[in-house]
């Protein structure tokens, strides 16, 4: 118990700006998350156009996982939508560093 009474919890605060993309270039911004870790997961995203203007907005239940399972998620069904909805030119962001890598490290020619 007296463990836990010393234990002090930390808030933090940023200030995120959200930036539009060059004219003709579409910008997706996904997130997703869990519960606990393995837990519940969901993820979402919007996309947007140069304007600031919205074209698409979601929401996925992605069942019980990983956190970075529900980022992969999250990004997987937003860019689906884009290449089924006949929008190629795109600017992907996420907050996961891992699946920026993960996707950088693919798609790099042999």
């Amino acid at each position: 118990m007296k463990l836990i009474e010393g234990c002090r919890h930390e808030l933090r605060v940023w200030k995120v700006n959200w930036e539009r993309p060059p004219p003709n270039i579409l910008q997706l911004n996904t997130d997703g998350s869990a519960l606990s870790n393995p837990g519940k997961i969901g993820g979402g995203g919007i996309l947007r156009d140069s304007q600031g203007d919205m074209i698409y907005a979601y929401i996925v239940s992605s069942g019980t996982g990983p956190n970075n399972l529900a980022e992969v998620q999250a990004a997987a069904h937003g860019l689906y939508w884009c290449t089924h909805h006949g929008y190629k030119t795109i600017i992907l962001e996420v907050d996961l560093e891992q699946l920026t890598k993960w996707i950088t490290h693919n798609s790099q020619p042999p």
